[in-house]
């Protein structure tokens, strides 16, 4: 699935800053306290996050107008009064009366000054509306006014073009795999249709044979759960939606005809509540391979007894590409207060830069402090510091992905395959307020409904293959029904908090062995969720009768361990851990982390070239140069892969694959860009990493494809470009280090909770080091809890580096944030950066913030300085106050493809 954030705005946009604190219970982000906030609070947190101030100009008795609102246009209106004692589910009626009855005066005078596209909000109480410069000055002297933000339009994904349908005569020749493609079957149930997606078993939900033992579905469907997902009323009428007692799936449509939504919305809800009662035929679905054509399946969702209300289009409708924040502020309303959501999924993305969406980021914190679980996707941008917004929030579940490559076998002829490697798409690394993913779920690729040619669904068959992280996050969503309806079951009808559930799903995720910046806790695995719910105590310590669990899971509060601290520092802190299972244990715990990175054999270059275009391309894309040989040692821990190639006008897209010794297929790279995205000069990124867990030593083989795009493959392969440079290739490995965490085991009894203490070490480079802390029981339970560590840059200055790995094509190629606590007194603070590649598309944007979340200063390389190109950048501030800034080293969409990986030199100075 398509989830595409925009690229950074102009005028500067605002990151959030980071915090120093000790963990997640203690420390929340600006964000994270608006929904809990006092009712002027409010206005005091969005207005630090926003990185702006009143100005000099305005009376202290007036509301501050921020950006472009002071001059009209699009606005959104906050009120003081957020009524945050009342709860925004099981109050909703009321607080909107209250809400209402607030804006009543304020919605007369926007009327009576010419005011439009009048919306009234509630999660948030505010009003948005398209208004005057005059009226806005009225507005701000209004008591009852917070302040007036502009309503910015947020960039979604539209529908990829290379799904809609086309005619015939466009499609080009494709030359299907010479082998005929394995036809997949049901566990114990021979010549039953398989059920698609493959995510089902991986995460066992299901895996069509209801006697399979372990899968969650035996024991939890999302039976009375409510999921909020955008477009559900478009889909409503798709039989694959309709249950076998003539029920309906989606609940409230208006129409229950409706099957014109879009591509996402399918997706979407496919992952959740599918129900199984149509056969497909792969060979329709999949028409450039070579599959039997006898091979059925099914689609059927993780929740299937969930039922699914229309949140009002979250998603992007097929002919849109933006929503106002104030729209996707109303979904929340509706999904909460109108239909009584217990979920909600948001399958969307942006860059982050939460100062312009801190309203937005409000509404989502009000519907969790509600008692609503949100998950979102985390983005589809690639490993590097690319976690998009609001995946960011703390207080919703950040959703990765991993790769399903089922289909892909199939239709590119491969006998076998190796899944659930974190996916080259999936956004990872730390966030700028210092938060990782929370956990991965499959996002690439699973069959779905849809509906034949319409809304970016392919044509000629009634289904796609979703990818992205948008696939994971329902996924996730779905696992969240599963485990408030155990819950539910097993506690006399009370249910979980959000938080609670996010324990649940993340303390019984499946460690994958991968960096925790990229799988959080690791893959969801939603037996082991729905089990752990049946036990757990709640809000009060009280806990049902359990059934019999021997093996159980360690649930950990907080969830992830989100730390700042000085070089060399050590913080103390401590975890609970809940004890799931029937029998006492004793617990250890081990750090883990990365140690460096290796290169494996030389680098390769040679030349790329186009085929015959009077060649038939093959199902998997034209071979664009010679396949590579390489061999993985022994004992290795993580395979790294990089691909590079200088095209100027970066508008080629080339990817590789990764054949294992034993021919299996193990890896793609990915790149979303697309010639002319970015202006004159295209988005395609130069470069492509892929990576992979515990790679099988022996020689392994690297195809390179002109491929790689996100598209559908119902859909035919990428034309080739016109690229006929070099292309340079180049494997590394690493190893983990480890070294423990706890002195002495700890002892949990059954059914029981202990706190670990921790102590963790800040290494002495500034700069993000994620690590995890691999808690082990003696009755085999395991759990990956992940821990963003951020060590600041020394008061008195100093030097620091950050290495740029990445990029995919969309969004920002990757955000390196650093911190540095500014000591009273300082006369100047003075940040200069350097790099060795002055390319025009190798561009950086390097941004200062003061502790309020300001941005105070902000630089770009290259640029040219007498008459000579340079990659040399300055930031600087007079009289800085005292706090924790923020400084920001933001790669943009493209990379020149001259360097696998490019560092940036900083060098912090201060003067008192």
């Amino acid at each position: 699935m398509k989830h595409e954030p925009s690229g950074l705005p102009s005028p500067l946009p605002t990151l959030p800053p980071a915090i120093a604190g000790d963990n997640r219970a203690t420390r929340r982000s600006r964000l994270a306290r608006i929904a809990v906030a006092a009712p002027v609070s409010l206005a005091a947190a969005i207005a630090a996050v926003a990185g702006v101030v009143t100005p000099a100009s305005a009376a202290p008795t007036e509301a501050p107008a921020y950006g472009s609102a002071v001059s009209g246009g699009s606005v959104i209106v906050v009120l003081k009064n957020q009524h945050s004692d009342l709860n925004l589910r099981t109050q909703g009626d009321t607080r909107r009366a209250a809400a209402f009855a607030d804006q009543a005066p304020l919605l007369a005078d926007i009327r009576s000054h010419g005011g439009t596209g009048v919306s009234q909000l509630v999660s948030v109480n505010a009003i948005a509306a398209t208004v005057s410069a005059d009226e806005v000055a009225r507005l701000r002297a209004d008591a009852a006014v917070a302040q007036i933000v502009p309503d910015t339009a947020v960039p979604l994904a539209p529908a990829p073009a290379s799904q809609a349908a086309a005619p015939a005569a466009a499609t080009p020749a494709v030359q299907k795999p010479s082998t005929a493609a394995t036809c997949p079957t049901v566990p114990g149930e021979k010549g039953k249709p398989a059920q698609e997606p493959e995510a089902m078993a991986d995460i066992h939900a299901s895996t069509g044979n209801p006697n399979s033992p372990e899968m969650a579905n035996s024991i939890a469907t999302g039976k009375g759960v409510i999921v909020a997902i955008g477009g559900m009323n478009r889909v409503a009428g798709n039989p694959d939606f309709q249950r076998a007692d003539g029920s309906h799936v989606v609940m409230n449509a208006p129409d229950y005809t409706a099957d014109t939504g879009s591509d996402e919305s399918y997706g979407d809800a496919s992952s959740v509540a599918a129900q199984g009662n149509m056969v497909y035929n792969y060979a329709q679905a999949l028409p450039f391979s070579n599959v039997p054509a006898d091979c059925t399946f099914t689609i059927r969702g993780d929740a299937p007894d969930a039922s699914l209300v229309d949140s009002s289009q979250i998603d992007t409708p097929p002919s849109e590409a933006t929503e106002q924040e104030s729209q996707l502020i109303a979904n929340v309303d509706n999904a909460v207060v109108v239909e009584h959501a217990d979920v909600i999924s948001e399958s969307y993305g942006y860059t982050p830069r939460p100062g312009n969406y801190a309203v937005h980021y409000a509404a989502n914190d009000a519907a969790v402090a509600a008692g609503v679980t949100v998950v979102v996707s985390s983005g589809d941008s690639g490993s590097s510091g690319t976690i998009s917004s609001p995946a960011s929030d703390p207080n919703v579940i950040a959703a990765g992905a991993v790769d399903n490559f089922r289909l892909v076998a199939m239709a590119h002829g491969y006998s076998s395959y190796v899944s659930n490697n974190i996916a080259a798409l999936s956004s990872g690394g730390t966030t700028p307020d210092n938060k990782l993913v929370d956990l991965v779920a499959p996002g690439y690729f699973g069959e779905a409904d849809c509906s034949d040619g319409h809304g970016g669904c392919p044509p000629n068959y009634p289904t796609e293959s979703m990818r992205g992280t948008s696939e994971s996050a329902p996924l996730i969503a779905g696992a969240a029904a599963d485990v408030i309806q155990a819950y539910r079951d097993t506690h006399a009808g009370a249910s979980p908090t959000p938080a609670q559930v996010k324990q649940i799903l993340t303390g019984t995720a499946t460690d994958l062995g991968a960096p925790a910046d990229q799988q959080g806790a690791g893959l969801l695995n939603i037996y082991n969720a729905v089990k752990a719910a049946q036990v757990m105590p709640d809000t009060a310590g009280r806990r049902p009768a359990p059934p019999l669990t021997l093996a159980g899971s360690l649930v950990p509060s907080p969830s992830q361990l989100d730390l700042t601290g000085n070089p060399g520092s050590t913080t103390s802190t401590s975890v609970n851990l809940y004890n799931t299972s029937s029998l006492p244990t004793r617990v250890s715990g081990t750090y883990r982390e990365l140690g460096s990175a290796k290169q494996i054999g030389h680098t390769v270059t040679e030349n790329i070239s186009a085929p015959d275009p009077s060649l038939p391309l093959p199902a998997e894309g034209a071979v664009a140069g010679a396949p590579i040989h390489f061999t993985v040692p022994i004992g290795l821990d993580r395979l790294n892969a990089d691909m590079i190639w200088p095209d100027p006008t970066n508008s080629n897209i080339i990817c590789f694959a990764l054949i294992d010794p034993q021919g299996r297929l193990e890896q793609l790279s990915y790149d979303d860009g697309s010639a002319g995205r970015n202006g004159a000069i295209g988005s395609v990124s130069n470069e492509q990493n892929a990576q992979v867990t515990n790679p099988e030593p022996g020689v392994w083989t690297a195809k390179i494809l002109w491929s790689g795009k996100d598209v559908d493959l119902a859909v035919a392969p990428a034309t080739p470009g016109t690229y006929t440079g070099p292309m340079s290739f180049k494997v590394s490995g690493q190893n983990w280090t480890y070294k423990p965490a706890t002195t002495h085991p700890v002892t949990i009894p059954a059914h029981s909770t202990a706190t670990v203490p921790l102590n963790v070490s800040m290494p002495t480079a500034a700069g993000d080091h994620p690590e995890s802390v691999q808690f082990t029981s003696i009755t085999g339970a395991v759990t990956s809890l992940p821990v963003a560590r951020r060590t600041l840059i020394p008061s008195q200055g100093g030097s620091f580096n950050t290495v740029i790995t990445s990029t995919v094509g969309r969004s920002v190629g990757q955000v390196s944030t650093y911190n540095m606590a500014v000591s009273a007194g300082t006369k100047s603070l003075n940040l200069n950066f350097n790099t060795a590649d002055a390319s025009p598309d190798n561009k950086f944007t390097f941004y200062l913030l003061n502790p309020t979340g300001t941005v105070v200063a902000t630089d770009t390389t290259p640029k040219t300085v007498d008459g000579q190109a340079v990659a040399t950048a300055t930031l600087s501030a007079t009289d800085p106050t005292p706090g924790t800034w923020e400084i920001d080293v933001v790669l943009n969409l493209t990379e020149s493809g001259k360097e696998f990986t490019q560092t940036v030199y900083g060098q912090a100075a201060v003067t008192h």
